[in-house]
């Protein structure tokens, strides 16, 4: 099989990796992570005037109607950086489930804004105590004469803290259809609490207490937000997949520029055959990985039974590749790979957060052995 990337394609990876290199180096990220948002608000519409908030959205919203392909390739640039602006959790989950289930007037409202980066979407799905994947959640809509109101908790909102619409799951009827609704954060009853991940990046739990909706407010229900939810938490992995390939590509970067700069017993690191080893086990398990994930990229518009598969797979053995690289990597450059002003650390704790979103390795096992 051929695996180059078009003419195009390069030049997305290119211009991608350009943008990275200039723009995101360690105290520049440092200090983006403690700003007021957590992230550029330049950089997140720079990222909309390239067109890169629409690369997987179709022409009809203004998109660039690309395939994952893409998407991808400018993922594993974003992850070699470690980028802090909400591209996962806005441009590919919340885009995703818009472009899937939405009406015509939502489709016709947020897509646009979305893509010319001047509306930032957030996924208020996960709860307290859920575990594994596909779990329904315990949030209560209850239907009225004038409209929605809704009844829950949810944790782990990526992006919440800045979003300008939050996308909240519950359950219709007394638990007999899924709904997702769009909730302005000021609503009243909707209380937000934000705090930063490991990796820097920020997050929120969101508390609802008899927040009261219009009709409109109802993304879709039943069946179709389902399968809607469930396709687009699957992309979001893929992605999240990509970037932890280009993350695991940047730590191997550093850690062989390291090894030959760093000089013990009268010579550089790089000449001693144990560490030669551990090298060439980082450079397999990436290796190994970019195999993966193009095979799940492959599979990614297949029968949902094999994307499932496909995913689950992957995102256990690309988690756990991670983890070992930047393990390695840290145990290469010993102490200092601990500390806050060396990258690779950063490279650790960004490879660690990426493999808890959307279901850890066990969670997946537990998916993959169900199907």
């Amino acid at each position: 099989m051929k695996f180059d990337l078009s003419e195009e394609q390069a030049m997305l990876r290119d211009a991608a990796g350009r943008f990275v290199r200039d723009a995101y180096g360690l105290e520049h990220r440092r200090a983006l992570a403690a700003s007021q948002d957590g992230f550029s608000r330049a950089h997140w519409k720079q990222y909309a005037d390239l067109g890169w908030l629409g690369l997987n959205l179709p022409e009809d919203v203004g998109g660039l109607g690309c395939s994952l392909v893409e998407t991808a390739v400018l993922a594993e640039q974003f992850g070699r950086g470690m980028v802090l602006e909400p591209f996962l959790a806005t441009a590919v989950l919340c885009a995703r489930l818009v472009d899937r289930c939405g009406s015509p007037a939502h489709r016709e409202v947020l897509l646009p804004a979305l893509i010319g980066g001047e509306l930032l979407l957030a996924l208020a799905h996960e709860e307290p105590g859920m575990r594994g994947c596909g779990q329904r959640p315990r949030a209560r809509a209850r239907c009225g004469a004038e409209g929605f109101r809704l009844d829950g908790a949810k944790t782990l909102s990526l992006a919440g803290p800045a979003a300008d619409r939050l996308i909240v799951s519950a359950e219709l009827d007394g638990g007999a259809d899924l709904g997702l609704f769009v909730v302005e954060p000021g609503t009243p009853g909707l209380s937000l609490s934000a705090y930063t991940l490991t990796d820097g990046s920020r997050a929120a739990d969101v508390i609802l207490h008899d927040v009261a909706l219009p009709p409109q407010a109802l993304l879709c229900r039943g069946a179709a937000a389902e399968e809607a939810l469930e396709e687009a938490l699957d992309l979001a992995r893929l992605v999240a997949m990509a970037q932890a390939l280009g993350a695991m590509e940047g730590c191997i970067e550093v850690s062989s520029e390291y090894i030959k700069t760093r000089v013990q017993f009268k010579q550089p690191l790089a000449r001693f055959q144990s560490l030669q080893h551990l090298m060439a086990d980082m450079f397999v398990d990436a290796q190994e990985s970019r195999s993966l994930l193009y095979r799940t990229l492959a599979l990614a518009g297949a029968a949902p039974e094999q994307r499932r598969n496909a995913v689950s797979a992957a995102k256990i053995v690309i988690g756990q590749a991670g983890r070992r690289v930047t393990a390695s990597g840290v145990q290469l450059h010993g102490g200092y790979g601990t500390t806050d002003e060396y990258l690779v650390s950063h490279y650790f704790r960004y490879l660690f957060t990426l493999e808890k979103l959307f279901g850890d390795a066990e969670d997946h096992m537990r998916r993959y052995a169900l199907q």
